[in-house]
């Protein structure tokens, strides 16, 4: 009897251990995840501004314990009239947790210098012509509230600070009135953005985000010509469809720059597109991942 009892309680004793290793395995799987998707859009809009045409967008992150990385392409067209590519090539790494979301964000253009060659992925030197950008981001997202039909609203917020190249002006060392009187310098703005925003989810994975940005200073998105302007209103609408293995989203995003806005400027001709202050994209997404 007692061999028989100590077979049944080592069985036990093994099936216990078994299981525990089964719910670390499982939690270091847990702690891996990785994402891509692909984006058709009718145009590149971002921040208030007008920067492409038609593009595909394409996008990976792989991310585990809260660290991640992600890598963002940009193919497209400088505008419906097709006269040149408007290629982008961003890089981030960072960490999120609870909500909160700091990285570091890289982005390489494609630009010639003013010499004629090609710009470098890593080069951070301080020119106006720079093909590179570096810049830190802060984002926090919440939800805040869920009805009883499950809808829900959160609230987030952003703000992102360029650190690094083709971010400044050249202003003169020496002012009399409107004359400049000395040497022009070339001067770093760290153009700096904040984004506040309402994200609203309804039945049948429907939702709703609504955006104003502002930038606090002389920035990229006056063009360095303002201090403190509101640059964007957004609203975009979105319906997600989920399949077994992937999601399919379509959208419709709608931007206003409020900084400078005339009647004049709020639809202008194609040529003209990348100074319009009302943006409109239509497009659809395609992502499949493992969360």
């Amino acid at each position: 009897m007692r061999w028989r009892e100590l077979f049944i309680v080592t069985m036990m004793l093994f099936s216990l251990i078994s299981k525990a290793e089964e719910q670390k395995i499982l939690a270091k799987e847990s702690l891996f995840a990785w994402s891509s998707s692909a984006t058709i859009t009718s145009n590149y809009i971002w921040r208030g501004l007008y920067v492409g045409g038609p593009s595909v967008q394409l996008d990976a992150t792989v991310s585990y314990a809260g660290f991640y990385a992600n890598m963002w392409w940009n193919i497209g067209a400088s505008d419906w009239t097709f006269r040149s590519l408007n290629p982008e090539v961003d890089v981030a790494i960072g960490f999120s947790r609870w909500g909160l979301s700091v990285y570091y964000l890289h982005c390489f253009y494609f630009d010639r210098y003013a010499d004629g060659t090609m710009s470098r992925f890593f080069d951070f030197r301080n020119n106006v012509q720079g093909g590179t950008t570096g810049e830190w981001r802060v984002i926090y997202n919440r939800p805040v509230y869920t009805n009883k039909r499950g809808w829900t609203t959160s609230v987030n917020g952003l703000c992102a600070v360029r650190t690094f190249a083709r971010d400044g002006y050249y202003e003169a060392i020496g002012q009399e009135g409107d004359k400049a009187t000395g040497e022009m310098v070339w001067k770093r703005a760290y153009s700096t953005y904040i984004e506040l925003g309402v994200d609203q989810t309804f039945d049948h994975n429907w939702s709703l985000a609504a955006r104003l940005g502002i930038t606090p200073a002389k920035s990229i998105y006056t063009f360095y010509q303002g201090d403190f302007a509101v640059t964007l209103v957004g609203l975009k609408l979105q319906k997600v469809w989920q399949c077994e293995h992937m999601d399919v989203s379509g959208f419709a995003h709608v931007m206003l720059q409020p900084w400078q806005v005339t009647k004049d400027n709020l639809i202008l001709p194609i040529e003209q597109a990348g100074n319009q202050k009302l943006n409109l994209a239509i497009g659809c997404s395609v992502g499949i991942g493992r969360h």
